[in-house]
């Protein structure tokens, strides 16, 4: 609950893709493997339908202090996917997709969480209230994404196959994870988030809708905490930070 939402991961993926800084040789592995990359930038958060720990699908616990990297934790304890060339190239774009959204989460937590959310700030000092306004800010970013998400983002993660891609977690939950997120995708498909949001944390969906349909109230309520700069530059850094991961990963 303290990390961007499979959807933001979707749009961070797509905008990776078309990055003038991507190697070309990188981008075109992950084009042919698209929606395998897509798949693995939610799939992490499997662990909401399998019901195992964060930790156990995302390699870090909190608070962060000194531990490793999550994506350096994950290739250490599943050396057999370090190397792409080892794996079918679906595989492979899966995996860097998994490895990305593990560095979009850390640096989340560190950028915008930490400080914004977990420390108490001047005249938000409220840590349920700063909790559940951290929720509304991400179905409020869900609803700015799902916009510019792909048309074809449903039939795109549904035709990924797979076969033990992940050795923690079994191959059902990953489908009924992919099958979740294709529904909410579909023409006449609806985000859950706030949905999902509302029911964890005992509120109304309707409460949490009617500030993210606000701009007024968006603003009252949060961005006069957080400043939408602060997100520009975390998005900005997670995309520098993917495109290095993924040219190291595939440069053999």
């Amino acid at each position: 609950m303290f990390m961007p939402t499979p959807f933001y991961h979707l749009s961070l993926a797509q905008e990776i893709l078309v990055h003038p800084e991507l190697p070309s040789s990188v981008r075109q592995w992950l084009l042919d493997n698209r929606c395998d990359f897509f798949l693995g930038k939610t799939a992490p958060d499997v662990q909401t339908i399998s019901g195992q720990d964060r930790a156990s699908t995302h390699f870090f616990k909190l608070p962060l202090g000194d531990q490793p990297p999550a994506w350096e934790t994950f290739l250490r304890k599943h050396p057999d996917l370090s190397n792409p060339i080892q794996l079918s190239p679906g595989h492979a774009a899966f995996i860097a997709g998994y490895l990305c959204h593990l560095q979009a989460d850390v640096y989340w937590i560190k950028k915008i969480f930490w400080p914004n959310i977990a420390e108490p700030k001047p005249k938000w000092e409220n840590l349920k209230e700063r909790l559940y306004l951290h929720n509304v800010l991400r179905a409020y970013l869900d609803e700015q994404i799902l916009k510019n998400l792909q048309e074809d983002m449903d039939s795109c993660l549904d035709q990924v196959q797979f076969i033990n891609w992940l050795p923690f977690v079994e191959d059902k939950y990953l489908i009924e994870w992919r099958n979740l997120l294709s529904k909410q995708l579909q023409p006449n498909g609806k985000s859950q988030t706030a949905e999902v949001f509302a029911k964890r944390m005992g509120v109304t969906k309707d409460g949490i809708e009617r500030i993210i349909q606000s701009e007024d109230q968006m603003e009252d309520n949060i961005f006069r905490h957080i400043n939408r700069q602060e997100l520009v530059k975390y998005r900005e850094l997670v995309i520098f930070e993917n495109i290095q991961f993924l040219s190291n990963y595939f440069k053999d």
